[in-house]
C-alpha cells in the first residue's frame, strides 16, 4: 500500500498545475547510484550478498522503484517550483512557465523544457551496506548499517555543488535456526527498507534547508590582457580553481575559470563565450566561497577504508568555513555520476559541454597540502555490575590526522579521542559495532575541535627581490629554512578593483631543491605549473604558507612493523599514532610520511581530479620506527577481581638502514584494580591509551632534547 500511495503522489506532481518559474531547476536522476553492477563493483563497502538480498529479486526491484518514487516525491515537496523531469532538460529553453511532467517517455523539447545551464541534477546514492553477525548462545544478533548520499550536481560545469550523507543502523535478533533458514529475510528487508525510506526524507529535508542557489549581479570592472577582474569575491561564491557560469543581459552564456578569489574581488579568465570590462553579468552561486588566501587541503582516504572515509566525512562537516584552511575533496566515483546524468537527461547534446566529456583538461592548481587520517581503537573489556545482571563494555577510540605537504613533510598533527561505555542489562544494550561507529564519530568531532583550536596557517607575504636559474630570492624569512617551505606566488595586475591592484595566483609551487642562503636573501627553488600564466618576476609577492624551523633534521617513517618490546602483555594499535604524533610535533625533527598506501591513495585522487601533480615518498636516510611495551610488573587476583602494577613504554627508534642509532623512550607505571582475571590483557590495552595520551608532553620533550 505504501508504494501505491507514493506512486500516486509522484504522479500527482506530474499532473500539477504550472507553478511560478524558479531561478533554478532540479531534475532527479531516477536511478540509485551504486545499484548497478558497475556501481557495486566500484564501491567495496557494499556487501554483495546483502545488496542481492535487499534489491535483486522481484521484491527488491519493486523496493528500488518505491525508493526512487519516494525520493522524487520528497524532492518535489521540498522544491515545488523547481523540480522537472530529466527529459525536460534541453540545450535551450523551450516554452515558458514551469510544470513537472514525470514521464520517462516524454518527447524531447516538449514545452516547457529548460536549458541545461539553468539546471542541477540531484542523485540519490548508496555508498555502504554492511552486514554484521554475532552469535550469542542460541541467538544471532545482526546489524545492517546503510549509508545513503544525496548530491546536487551542476551538469553544465560538471561540478558537485552540494553533498550530504547519513548512516542508519538496523539491528535484529533472531534464533540461529530461523536466521539460517532464510525465513527472516523478508522481515529484515522490510525493516531495512523502512529505515532507508526515512533516510531519504531526512536527506532531502536537510538539503532543502541548505541548498538555495542565488543569482548575483557581478560587474567586470577592469581587464589586464586576458584576465578580467570582478567586483565581487568569496563573499559572493567565487572559489579559486573552479569554473563559474554567467548570463549576459541578452541571454548569452559564458563560462569562466576562477584564477584567484579574495574578499571583494575575483580574477577570471574566459573559458567559453566572451566578456568585456564594464559588463554586468548574472552569476548563480550555491553558497559563499572560501578565501583563496587559505591553503587547500585534499583529504586522502582509501576507497576500501570504511573508517577513514567516515572520519573524512564527519571531519569535513565539522570544519566548515571556520578553519584557517579549506578542504578540497575529490570524488573518485564522479565518472559514474556523470554517466548517470547524461543517460538520464538524454535530450541534451552533451558533446556541446566539454566539462561533461570523459576528459576535460588538466588542472594546474593542485592542493597545497594533503590530509591523512588514522583511526584506531583499543580492545573492548567487559566489567560486571550488580548481581551480574548489569555489565559495562568499555573501549577507547583514537583518531590522528596530519597535514602533509607535496613532499611528504608533516606540517601539522592533531589527535581526537573518545572513551566509550556500553551499559547492558541482562545482555541487552547497544550493539558493539554501532557503538564503535558512534565513538569514532565522537573522536572525530573532538579532532575537528582540536584542529580549529590549534592548526593555524598564518601566511606571510614577502616581496621577491630577484628570480634566476629556477630560484626565487626573497629577504625577511628570518634565516634559511632547513626544509622546503610551501608557498604561492602572486602577481600584481595592472587591473584595479576598489582602487587597488588585483592579485593573480601564478600557480607556482615549491621546487625539488633545498633552500640556499646568499647574504640576507634566501633562494627557493620553484616549479611553474601553468604555462598560460606569467612567470614569477621581481616585485611579485611570495606567500609563505608554512616555514620549517631552521636546523630541523629530516626523518621519515620506517617501512617496517611497529616495534614491540619484550614481555609485552597487551596489544596497543594506538602506540604508533601516539609516537608519530609526538615526532611530527617535534621542533628538532622534520617528520615525513613513509606509508606507501598514503602516496598511492593520494595519486589516485589527484588523477581523478585531473591534477598534473603526483606525490612520491621522499628519499631520506634516517627513519623512525615507533614501538611500545605494556609490561605487567606485578599482579594478584581474588577470584575474578585482580589488581596489578603495569608499565607502559612508548618508543621512537631512529634507524639508518638496519642499525638503530638512537632510542627515545617515555614510560609510565600505573596501579590498576578491579579488572577481571579472564581479560587482563584487554583491560591493560584499553586503559593504557589514556596513559599514552597523558605521556605526550614527556615524549615530545625527550624527542626535542
Amino acid at each position: 500500500m505504501r508504494r501505491l500511495l507514493i506512486a500516486a503522489m509522484v504522479a500527482g506532481l506530474g499532473a500539477a498545475l504550472p507553478t511560478q518559474a524558479a531561478s533554478f531547476y532540479l531534475f532527479p536522476v531516477q536511478e540509485i547510484e551504486g545499484m548497478s553492477p558497475e556501481g557495486r563493483q566500484a564501491r567495496s563497502l557494499l556487501d554483495p550478498k546483502l545488496m542481492a538480498r535487499l534489491f535483486d529479486d522481484t521484491a527488491g526491484q519493486a523496493a528500488q522503484a518505491a525508493l526512487i518514487a519516494r525520493f522524487v516525491g520528497q524532492l518535489g515537496q521540498a522544491y515545488p517550483a523547481s523540480i522537472i523531469h530529466a527529459r525536460q532538460v534541453a540545450d535551450i529553453k523551450v516554452g515558458s512557465g514551469h510544470r513537472f511532467i514525470n514521464d520517462s517517455s516524454l518527447q524531447c523539447k516538449t514545452a516547457p523544457s529548460f536549458a541545461v545551464a539553468d539546471t542541477y541534477a540531484v542523485l540519490l546514492g548508496i555508498t555502504r551496506a554492511s552486514l554484521y553477525e554475532v552469535a550469542r548462545g542460541d541467538n544471532v544478533e545482526v546489524l545492517v548499517p546503510v549509508t545513503l548520499s544525496l548530491q546536487f550536481v551542476r551538469p553544465s560545469l560538471a561540478k558537485v555543488v552540494y553533498t550530504m550523507s547519513e548512516t542508519v543502523y538496523t539491528p535484529f535478533r533472531f534464533s540461529r535456526a530461523e536466521y539460517a533458514s532464510g525465513a527472516m529475510d523478508a522481515t529484515m528487508r522490510a525493516e531495512v527498507l523502512r529505515n532507508i525510506a526515512a533516510q531519504v526524507d531526512t536527506l532531502v529535508a536537510a538539503a532543502s534547508a541548505a541548498f538555495d542557489p542565488k543569482a548575483t549581479a557581478v560587474k567586470l570592472v577592469d581587464r589586464d590582457g586576458k584576465f578580467l577582474v570582478a567586483d565581487r569575491g568569496v563573499e559572493a561564491g567565487f572559489v579559486k580553481g573552479e569554473q563559474v557560469e554567467a548570463q549576459a543581459p541578452d541571454g548569452k552564456t559564458s563560462i569562466f575559470d576562477v584564477l584567484y578569489a579574495d574578499s571583494g574581488y575575483a580574477v577570471l579568465r574566459t573559458a567559453m563565450g566572451s566578456a568585456s570590462a564594464g559588463d554586468t553579468l548574472q552569476f548563480t552561486f550555491e553558497g559563499t566561497g572560501d578565501d583563496s588566501r587559505k591553503p587547500r587541503l585534499l583529504p586522502v582516504v582509501g576507497k576500501d577504508d570504511a573508517a577513514s572515509n567516515a572520519v573524512a566525512d564527519i571531519f569535513g562537516r565539522a570544519i566548515g568555513f571556520k578553519a584557517s584552511f579549506q578542504l578540497s575533496p575529490v570524488d573518485v566515483h564522479f565518472r559514474q555520476t556523470r554517466q548517470l546524468i547524461t543517460r538520464s537527461a538524454n535530450c541534451v547534446d552533451w558533446n556541446k559541454l566539454p566539462s561533461m566529456a570523459e576528459a576535460s583538461g588538466i588542472r594546474t592548481d593542485p592542493p597545497d597540502f594533503f590530509l591523512r587520517f588514522t583511526p584506531v581503537a583499543t580492545p573492548s573489556v567487559t566489567l560486571s555490575g550488580t548481581l551480574g545482571t548489569k555489565t559495562e563494555e568499555r573501549f577507547h577510540t583514537l583518531v590522528s590526522a596530519q597535514v602533509v605537504d607535496r613532499f611528504g613533510k608533516v606540517v601539522f598533527s592533531e589527535l581526537g579521542d573518545d572513551d566509550y561505555s556500553i551499559e547492558r542489562v541482562k545482555g541487552s544494550g547497544l550493539d558493539a559495532t554501532q557503538a564503535r561507529e558512534i565513538s569514532l564519530k565522537n573522536a572525530t568531532a573532538k579532532l575537528a575541535q582540536n584542529f580549529l583550536a590549534n592548526v593555524r596557517f598564518t601566511p606571510r607575504d614577502l616581496r621577491i627581490a630577484k628570480v634566476d636559474a629556477g630560484r626565487i630570492w626573497v629577504e625577511g624569512m628570518g634565516g634559511t629554512p632547513g626544509q622546503r617551505p610551501s608557498f604561492n606566488v602572486l602577481h600584481q595586475l595592472a587591473a584595479k578593483v576598489h582602487g587597488k591592484p588585483a592579485l593573480l595566483d601564478l600557480d607556482v609551487a615549491s621546487g625539488s631543491l633545498d633552500p640556499v642562503g646568499e647574504g640576507a636573501l634566501v633562494g627557493l627553488s620553484y616549479s611553474a605549473t601553468n604555462p598560460a600564466l606569467p612567470k614569477p618576476q621581481r616585485g611579485d609577492i611570495l606567500r609563505v604558507l608554512d616555514q620549517p624551523l631552521p636546523g630541523a633534521a629530516p626523518v621519515i617513517d620506517c617501512a617496517e612493523p611497529v616495534y614491540v618490546g619484550q614481555n609485552s602483555v597487551a596489544e596497543a594499535a594506538y602506540a604508533a599514532p601516539l609516537v608519530r604524533h609526538a615526532l611530527y610535533r617535534s621542533r628538532k625533527h622534520a617528520g615525513h610520511l613513509g606509508d606507501p598506501a598514503f602516496y598511492g591513495d593520494a595519486n589516485v585522487l589527484l588523477e581523478a581530479g585531473m591534477f598534473d601533480t603526483r606525490l612520491q615518498p621522499p628519499a631520506i636516510a634516517q627513519c623512525v620506527q615507533p614501538g611500545y611495551v605494556i609490561r605487567e610488573e606485578a599482579a594478584s587476583c581474588e577470584g575474578e577481581a585482580c589488581k596489578a602494577t603495569v608499565t607502559l613504554g612508548l618508543v621512537a627508534r631512529f634507524k639508518s638502514g638496519a642499525d638503530v642509532t638512537k632510542t627515545v623512550t617515555s614510560g609510565l607505571r600505573t596501579e590498576f584494580s578491579g579488572m577481571p582475571a579472564s581479560s587482563k590483557a584487554a583491560y591493560y590495552g584499553y586503559k593504557e591509551l589514556g596513559n599514552g595520551l597523558s605521556m605526550q608532553p614527556d615524549l615530545l620533550k625527550k624527542l626535542d632534547n
